[in-house]
């Protein structure tokens, strides 16, 4: 049997040279210190006779930077957390940065863990998106390298936090409804951050309060199409029934949808319903969802070059970025698919 083929080390190439191995390092980081021309090309015809490559690990750690970014959600079974995502590996990528990806499961204790382990790999930069850790907790941690909350409302003092117009975005969709006729519109959310409002369910109020309509209280699930699912049959049973549904995410109307039709509740004819996130899986629902849209691109553009061109460990801002209603056929607009 060949004897299994080992990686070349710096040793060999300075064996094969005939010098140390701290003058194939200075030759292969152009110092710190100087090396004879002719001393040069002699390490680096044994490079090329050996096919050396050096650790991208260990010229990382000598460099302080490793080009990757670390990545923190929930889960991927939300499509609005899958679309970050592609969109977050794509923009590092074309940058020539490498992104690792972790998720919590919406556990807090194991969000804890992901993130000092993703320190420990060395990442140059984090991005957390709907953390389940407190504000307080979060000033208490100081991260070591600069981070950035995604899908916030609200900043944060010492940290860098972006997310679309959530208010706005609840009373875009919930007036949307009542121009349809609705009065009695239920809200659906998961669980929010500790510590944090609900800004969603404040815009919510807001246009219910200037049409002067009943505000009702939110039914609170779990962010994903279960969780929809279960939010669908507690409104079959409630009396009197709601005639319109804002879900806070378009993961929660999917599964919503699908709980009605079981039961053979049309939508929007017996309920209408409008969401939120804008992600495509909105478009290929029937009928298709009204959806208050994202800016994802932007939002994460910004967020990449918060983390990978930070220069100061003092700036801080929160940025808030604006939304849109994309009109489908769930709300009662009639639209071509």
């Amino acid at each position: 049997m060949a004897e299994k083929s080992r990686r070349i080390t710096r040793t060999d190439v300075a064996q094969l040279a005939g010098v140390s191995t701290a003058v194939v390092s200075y030759v292969m980081n152009n110092g710190p210190r100087p090396v004879a021309p002719h001393t040069r090309k002699k390490v680096l015809e044994a490079v090329e006779a050996l096919g050396y490559q050096p650790s991208a690990s260990a010229r990382a750690l000598k460099l302080g930077m490793t080009s990757t970014y670390g990545l923190v959600i929930l889960h991927v079974e939300n499509a609005f957390h899958a679309q970050v995502v592609e969109a977050v590996d794509r923009t590092l990528s074309s940058r020539g940065l490498s992104m690792v990806l972790s998720m919590t499961h919406d556990d807090v204790d194991r969000e804890r863990v992901v993130l000092d382990q993703m320190i420990h790999r060395g990442v140059d930069g984090l991005m957390v998106l709907m953390s389940a850790l407190s504000d307080s907790e979060w000033l208490a941690r100081r991260q070591s390298v600069p981070t950035i909350l995604l899908d916030r409302d609200t900043g944060l003092e010492g940290y860098t936090t972006v997310g679309p117009d959530f208010e706005a975005g609840g009373y875009l969709a919930t007036s949307h409804l009542i121009k349809h006729g609705a009065k009695r519109i239920i809200p659906v959310t998961g669980p929010l951050s500790p510590g944090n409002g609900n800004p969603r369910y404040d815009g919510y109020r807001r246009a219910m309060a200037e049409a002067k309509l009943d505000v009702l209280d939110p039914i609170t699930t779990e962010w994903s199409l279960v969780g929809g699912y279960t939010a669908g049959k507690v409104i079959l049973d409630m009396a009197p029934r709601a005639d319109a549904v804002f879900c806070f995410s378009d993961a929660l109307a999917i599964g919503l949808k699908h709980a009605f039709f079981k039961q053979s509740i049309r939508v929007p004819q017996d309920i209408a319903i409008v969401s939120f996130d804008g992600t495509d899986a909105a478009k290929f629902t029937y009928p298709q969802l009204t959806t208050v849209s994202q800016p994802l691109e932007p939002m994460v553009e910004f967020a990449v070059d918060s983390v990978s061109k930070r220069t100061s460990s003092d700036e801080y801002e929160h940025r808030s970025f604006p939304v849109e209603l994309r009109i489908g056929n769930s709300c009662g607009c009639a639209v071509h698919q």
